[in-house]
């Protein structure tokens, strides 16, 4: 899993603590800049059961006094044949649900993000679909 909006104090170990709770954790990182060892607000987990991602994106998740953002982790063998889109002028009660479901009618979707003012929580109002191919995108 990628896990965004860490905040800058979050460990390796207080990362894979917290994720712990919902299964085993085989790896975990906080990413952080080669130069500074400082942390990069992001990181990444793997869990040995797969199936526990599911459990995990449906909850909103707090950790060191932020709320943060995990994800699906897309490898870069499919990143690489992947293709993603802008999508723009949707509407604020639009949910991410929806907002695959309208677009699997075109294709695999692998990932679908609406983009949220992290501050406020409000949706920005645009957002991005990831699909399997790029005949969708077409």
């Amino acid at each position: 899993m990628f896990i965004g909006g860490l905040n800058w104090e979050t460990t390796d170990e207080s990362l894979k603590a917290y994720f712990s709770q919902f299964g085993e954790v085989t790896d975990c990182i906080v990413m952080r800049d080669p130069n500074t060892s400082r942390s990069r607000g992001f990181g990444f987990l793997t869990f040995v059961d797969p199936s526990v991602v599911n459990t995990v994106l449906v909850k909103e998740h707090q950790l060191d006094g932020k709320i943060i953002d995990p994800k699906r982790a897309i490898p870069r063998e499919e990143q690489e044949k992947t293709e993603k889109i802008f999508v723009g002028g949707i509407a604020p009660e639009v949910t991410e649900e929806e907002f695959k479901d309208y677009f699997s009618q075109f294709g695999h979707v692998i990932d679908a993000t609406l983009m949220v003012d992290r501050d406020t929580g409000r949706p920005r109002g645009f957002g991005f679909i990831t699909f399997d191919s790029s005949e969708p995108v077409e």
